[in-house]
């Protein structure tokens, strides 16, 4: 069992250790840009909501559809895919040659469920570090 609980706390941490990069550098990149500071912390709490209201297939098909200049949806989409492809997840790669949409709606039911869960999980954290690092204007108000 405790071989187990070291792959488990090895997942966890190499999924916050990726989600913090993540916010870390769109914070840093995008300190002057409030309006998409405000939006990515916004998203990184809507969008594990309608994954489990529509299912993974129909969010990445919205998010990619709203995708356009750098913006929040892109940032987000582009995270999800750059954590699908690296080291961090487990059980499961991306390949590089193929857009993330169309790998997910490509995958059997098994695989769907475990991206699904690994997506999620990889969004909790960065949900988290969205929240401690972005100010919302409230909270400056304070």
């Amino acid at each position: 069992m405790p071989d187990r609980e070291s792959l488990i706390t090895k997942l966890e941490k190499g999924r916050a250790e990726f989600a913090y990069r993540c916010v870390k550098e769109v914070v840093d990149e995008n300190s002057s840009n409030k309006e998409l500071l405000k939006n990515y912390r916004a998203y990184s709490r809507k969008i594990p909501q309608m994954i489990l209201s529509n299912g993974l297939g129909q969010t990445l098909a919205f998010v990619k559809s709203k995708a356009k200049n750098g913006n929040a949806y892109e940032l987000l989409y582009s995270q999800m895919m750059d954590y699908l492809r690296s080291d961090s997840t487990a059980r499961i790669k991306m390949p590089d040659n193929i857009e993330l949409v169309e790998w997910v709606i490509s995958l059997d039911s098994q695989n769907y469920r475990y991206v699904t869960e690994e997506i999620l999980a990889f969004l909790n954290w960065v949900k988290r570090f969205a929240e401690g690092l972005i100010e919302t204007e409230e909270e400056s108000e304070e």
